[in-house]
């Protein structure tokens, strides 16, 4: 038995689901391993991340990050991300927000035009996920006095 296709009765065009994971490790030294992260908020210029381990990370550090974007319809990632810190954060449960600016004259990679096309995807489909969620989510109503 075969399904047959339906005509679409959803108001609204469906966005897929999106989440973004990241990992991220300092340039300097030549074994340091990924760390997996958090992330708080992405755009194609930066990104800031949650460090769960205080690592020794200093504003103005390089550091490399991979990016994957996990969608019902398939992944979408990009290696060797090269980023500066530019600011550090303490939050709650001794946890840090690094707040990072992409580096698009650290390498060959960073300079390509594919790598900000990428990013700008990813941006576009995290803003589209986010503005789904936003009008689906239950909207507050005040009390009456």
């Amino acid at each position: 038995m075969y399904e047959t296709q339906r005509p679409e009765r959803r108001r609204l065009r469906r966005m897929p689901a999106a989440k973004l994971a990241l990992a991220w490790r300092p340039r300097k030294g030549l074994f340091n391993r990924y760390q997996p992260a958090a992330g708080k908020d992405f755009s194609r210029n930066g990104v800031s991340l949650i460090d769960t381990d205080n690592a020794s990370i200093l504003e103005g550090d390089s550091i490399e990050l991979r990016a994957e974007l996990s969608m019902e319809a398939g992944n979408l990632s990009i290696d060797n991300l090269i980023a500066t810190v530019r600011n550090i954060r303490d939050v709650e449960n001794g946890q840090q927000v690094l707040g990072l600016e992409f580096d698009f004259s650290a390498s060959r990679t960073m300079k390509s035009e594919q790598t900000l096309a990428q990013l700008e995807r990813i941006e576009s489909i995290l803003t589209r996920s986010e503005n789904l969620r936003q009008r689906i989510q239950p909207q507050d109503t005040p009390e009456p006095h």
